[in-house]
């Protein structure tokens, strides 16, 4: 039985109880759009008992399958929050194209591809002014409006970014250290970006500092010769 068929038959049995899959992806890209991420999957306590006592070898059920077929040079761990347990994945990149290879690296092998289950699409692409992400969350659980409310229970999906320079999209009131959030149900197609102009020498903020620094000269300078 493969891994992704493994998984799935958990995510029936999660529906059916009140059992919860977490899933969270962090990418934090530098200033040089070089960067990191990691990939966090974890199995609540219930779960962990139905990997046991349908004859898996682990708590984790099959996610050990996917550290087992990770490429080379990612950093990979058992992880555990609480009473959760599962599967802590990590890497370096670059650039954005070396981080673009590195996703399909994931997604052509069916145990890795997990990794990255409720991204769809994603792309990056930038200019002279402005960094952009943009993609697809994928439907993970075909369901009829009256058992969307179950698979809510079942799934908890976030991906962050974190990223360089003033964000313009999405229109979030409340950004921390640039960080933005997106909550991922998994019971519908939808589409993400995140936009962000790059920090510029003649940004108005740096042309008032300019300013305040000459101004702070010019008196000086003048007050200096004024005793003189």
């Amino acid at each position: 039985m493969n891994t992704k068929f493994k998984f799935y038959l958990l995510i029936i049995f999660l529906l059916f109880s009140a059992c919860e899959v977490k899933w969270s992806m962090e990418v934090k890209f530098n200033e040089d759009y070089s960067g990191s991420y990691k990939i966090l999957i974890l199995l609540d306590q219930d779960a962990q008992f139905y990997a046991l006592e349908t004859g898996q070898t682990t708590a984790i059920g099959g996610l050990d399958a996917i550290l087992a077929d990770l490429p080379e040079g990612y950093g990979s761990s058992i992880y555990q929050e609480g009473n959760y347990l599962g599967i802590l994945v990590r890497n370096d990149f670059q650039n954005t194209e070396e981080l673009q290879a590195q996703f399909k690296l994931l997604n052509e092998n069916e145990n890795t591809a997990l990794l990255l289950l409720p991204i769809e699409e994603i792309n990056f692409s930038e200019s002279s002014r402005s960094f952009n992400i943009n993609g697809i969350f994928g439907e993970i659980f075909v369901s009829d409006e009256e058992s969307i409310e179950g698979y809510d229970n079942v799934f908890d999906g976030k991906l962050s970014v974190i990223v360089p320079g003033n964000i313009t999209s999405p229109k979030l009131e409340n950004i921390v250290n640039n960080t933005v959030i997106f909550d991922i149900e998994g019971t519908s197609v939808k589409t993400f970006e995140v936009v962000a102009n790059k920090y510029s020498f003649l940004s108005p903020t740096n042309i008032i500092i300019l300013f305040f620094v000459l101004s702070l000269i010019y008196i000086f300078v003048r007050q200096y010769r004024k005793k003189n």
